[in-house]
């Protein structure tokens, strides 16, 4: 089949027509959304709706010019007429005075009709300057009306100039802002860091805490131990003198006066059998002497086996010839109160302490004195009884109840 040139070439023009028409379509469609939405990527398009704007406000513009302008003639015919009458007259900017002269006059009299080249009097120099001020004034509704005080370029330019520098702001205030977030993100985590290094350090302080507590708890007890020494009781005595003679119930003792003894002390009487200490009884002085003192035996322990005799030792701990035992007294008693034996034992020749401590001689223990005890046991006192104690000291009054 044999297709007609002519026809093909018609259905080819057609083709191309009807492309070129949906394109010019398509164009004018996005010129049409252009002038009625705008151009995202020209911020300086002005659509339809904005032209319109523009053309009503230049409108209302020119009808506010042209009632400034009436506005205007009015006040300079007011002004021309009250110059008129006072002779004084502006050209542009510059005052002119004009003395009306009678039409007799010579010219050169006249200084202002002189100064423009007015030939004629005054009343027609007021004419023509108030035909000059007519024209200046339609000179001026002509300029505005041409538009050209309507041109917006500048003012343009330095709005778009603004724009720039708000753009600039707000970009420089985002790129502040990132690097605000990015420090603050940095920042929480270094603290999560170190809030976690935290826990960790004070969990290790307290595990080393423990074990130092539980190490220093182990050590006091090892000390406690090594230091748990029985508490020593007063069991042997000292020797403070001898017996020199004895006669009958009484004893000569080699010690006196200059020894600080008096009379009424008692003494223990003992002697050492083969290195073992033996207590034989006890004596009281009745009379003292410069160098001796005369003595009662008050008791014995075993006068068959061991009487007192020539050589036998006598000593009393509350009483020293050469210094002051010290002693501390602690807990309840039987027989006397507190303060009564620290009395006997000042009124024996000793020293009582107020604090437990080293410098003491010798505890004498009541009821619940175990606290005293223990110090004493720590720092090597010697503990006496009551009843030991009340055997050596001077009582001088009978009991309280």
């Amino acid at each position: 089949m044999r297709i007609n040139p002519f026809s093909l070439m018609s259905l080819i023009l057609l083709g191309a027509f009807t492309l070129a028409l949906a394109v010019l379509t398509v164009v004018k469609s996005n010129q049409v959304r252009t002038y009625l939405e705008g151009d995202p990527e020209n911020a300086q398009f002005k659509t339809n709706a904005k032209l319109r704007e523009e053309i009503t406000g230049l409108q209302s513009r020119i009808t506010v010019a042209e009632a400034a302008i009436a506005l205007r003639q009015q006040e300079a015919s007011r002004l021309d007429n009250q110059l008129a009458q006072t002779r004084i007259y502006f050209n542009g900017e510059t005052p002119l005075v004009a003395v009306a002269l009678p039409p007799s006059e010579d010219l050169k009299d006249n200084p202002v009709m002189a100064m423009t080249g007015q030939k004629d009097t005054s009343w027609k120099f007021t004419s023509d300057l108030v035909s000059n001020s007519v024209k200046r004034l339609e000179n001026e509704k002509a300029v505005i009306e041409s538009g050209k005080y309507q041109d917006n370029t500048a003012l343009d330019e330095a709005i778009r100039k603004r724009q720039q520098e708000l753009q600039d702001v707000t970009k420089r205030i985002s790129e502040d802002e990132a690097l605000f977030t990015k420090d603050h993100d940095d920042l929480t985590k270094r603290l999560d860091e170190i809030a976690l290094a935290r826990e960790k350090a004070e969990k290790q302080h307290r595990e080393d805490y423990g074990r130092r507590a539980t190490n220093i708890s182990k050590l006091e007890d090892e000390i406690g131990k090594l230091l748990e020494l029985e508490l020593k009781w007063v069991t042997e005595i000292d020797a403070d003198g001898a017996i020199a003679e004895t006669a009958a119930n009484q004893v000569i003792l080699n010690i006196g006066a200059r020894d600080k003894v008096f009379p009424g002390l008692l003494f223990a009487v003992f002697n050492h059998e083969r290195g073992r200490y033996v207590e034989k009884g006890m004596v009281e002085t009745i009379e003292v002497r410069d160098g001796i003192a005369v003595g009662r035996i008050l008791s014995q322990v075993n006068a068959k086996e061991y009487p007192i005799g020539r050589g036998d030792l006598i000593g009393n701990p509350a009483f020293d010839a050469k210094k002051s035992n010290t002693f501390f007294v602690a807990g309840e008693f039987k027989h006397y109160n507190k303060e009564d034996i620290e009395q006997f034992i000042r009124a024996t020749g000793g020293t009582v302490a107020t604090v437990l401590g080293p410098n003491c001689d010798f505890l004498i223990c009541g009821e619940r004195s175990d606290p005293e005890r223990a110090a004493a046991r720590q720092f090597q006192i010697l503990a006496m009884t009551e009843d030991q104690a009340l055997s050596f000291v001077q009582k001088t009054f009978p009991p309280r109840r």
